[in-house]
């Protein structure tokens, strides 16, 4: 060992000379937010790259696509018995509840026009669908998009490292929200 390096207790990089030992340590609220903040960018780059290694939408387009399937959808998701009612299968359009461009425009922070455009081109490619209570991604659309159990094994993978790895790091899963100032 070098006089640089010191026994590492932690199971850390012995590089790195000020790692403390973690095992008992509480998180303060900023650590906590700086991990959870990390761990969870991480999954979300993951997923976002796996969908673009998948399907032949840009990123925003994906984004755009599946913003529209969660608010279709929202009214069931946010039902505990609901969602646990159609967890085994495709809510077929009927039980989809349409969102309008603003809507979406809105919720995504985005400029109407863009929106229009590129859902525009999503309606031309059937991957949504434009109804009178508004537009809705198609439960059998040609990217199944929102209906590929491959991308939901993949997500749930990637969700329970996300869970192993905020234990790791101390981090409880407990209702506590770190306070903003």
């Amino acid at each position: 060992m070098t006089k640089t390096q010191h026994k590492d207790t932690t199971g850390g990089d012995p590089e790195l000379p000020d790692q403390k030992d973690i095992s008992d340590a509480a998180l303060n609220d900023t650590e906590r937010a700086k991990i959870i903040y990390r761990l969870t960018l991480r999954l979300m780059l993951t997923v976002l790259g796996e969908a673009m290694r998948k399907t032949p939408l840009d990123p925003i387009d994906h984004i755009l696509a599946l913003g529209i399937g969660s608010a279709n959808l929202s009214h069931i998701d946010s039902n505990p018995e609901l969602c646990r009612q159609h967890a085994t299968g495709i809510e077929p359009d009927a039980l989809r509840r349409g969102i309008s461009r603003g809507g979406i425009a809105r919720a995504l922070h985005m400029p109407a026009e863009t929106v229009r455009r590129r859902l525009n081109a999503l309606i031309e490619a059937q991957v949504l669908v434009e109804r009178n209570d508004g537009l809705v991604l198609a439960a059998d659309n040609p990217l199944r998009l929102g209906s590929n159990q491959e991308s939901w094994l993949f997500i749930t993978h990637q969700f329970e490292r996300l869970v192993r790895d905020l234990k790791a790091r101390g981090v409880s899963l407990d209702d506590r929200s770190p306070s903003v100032s």
